[in-house]
């Protein structure tokens, strides 16, 4: 039972070392991602360690235990127990080993994890600034619209204002021109009223003078 223990140990220790390497130095550069494949691989074989380190300690302990008691019905008890203890730390030694082996492969595999998150967020935060700009400056047209919209609302009610006010303008010059237009009228028809008055006084002092001659002559003395 001790050489299969000892061979099992050389069969699955070694090839789980064999195939991952050990963390990498701070200066190497950081390894690629791990393929969804790959990664389910290693946490499949770090499980399978797991399990196989639990039962080679179950084992061992079941195998101890059987060993003190048949031990003690052989002439050697010493020799016989410490063979069994020496059997017994050298398979809890190779279990320790495939669960110290299980934990570095889980801790890769979080490791590869962590770095591939990083390594997602750098790729996207470019895209990101890029969404986070092209939004600011939708956001400053929208807004350069509105203040320039206000701007021609604002243009076109001072432009119907002053229009309004032109208007009123025009209206009260036509206004005032008509007041001219008839004050004007009004003079003109005063005056040849004036004239027509002057021109009757005349006539009629000018009748008067006539007959007052006529008078004058018929007072007269005939000759």
């Amino acid at each position: 039972m001790k050489r299969l223990l000892l061979i099992l140990a050389c069969l699955i220790a070694p090839a789980a070392w064999g195939q991952d390497p050990a963390p990498a130095p701070a200066s190497v550069p950081a390894t690629p991602p791990l393929t969804e494949a790959e990664r389910e691989r290693r946490l499949e074989r770090a499980e399978a360690l797991k399990s196989e380190s639990s039962r080679i300690k179950e084992a061992a302990e079941t195998k101890r235990a059987e060993a003190d008691r048949a031990c003690w019905k052989k002439t050697l008890v010493s020799s016989c127990m410490n063979d069994a203890r020496r059997e017994y730390l050298e398979s809890v030694a190779t279990a320790r080993k495939m669960g110290v082996e299980a934990k570095r492969i889980e801790r890769e595999v979080r490791r590869n994890d962590q770095a591939a998150k990083r390594a997602e967020k750098a790729e996207e935060a470019p895209k990101k600034e890029a969404e986070r700009k092209r939004k600011i400056a939708e956001a400053q047209e929208k807004a350069a619209e509105k203040r320039q919209e206000r701007e021609n609302k604002a243009a076109e009610r001072q432009r119907e204002a002053q229009q309004s006010s032109a208007r009123a303008r025009e209206l009260e010059r036509e206004r005032q021109e008509k007041l001219e237009k008839r004050r004007k009228k009004e003079e003109k028809a005063e005056r040849k009223a004036l004239e027509r008055e002057k021109k009757d006084r005349e006539r009629a002092e000018e009748r008067a003078r006539q007959l007052e001659q006529a008078r004058q002559r018929s007072l007269q003395p005939q000759q």
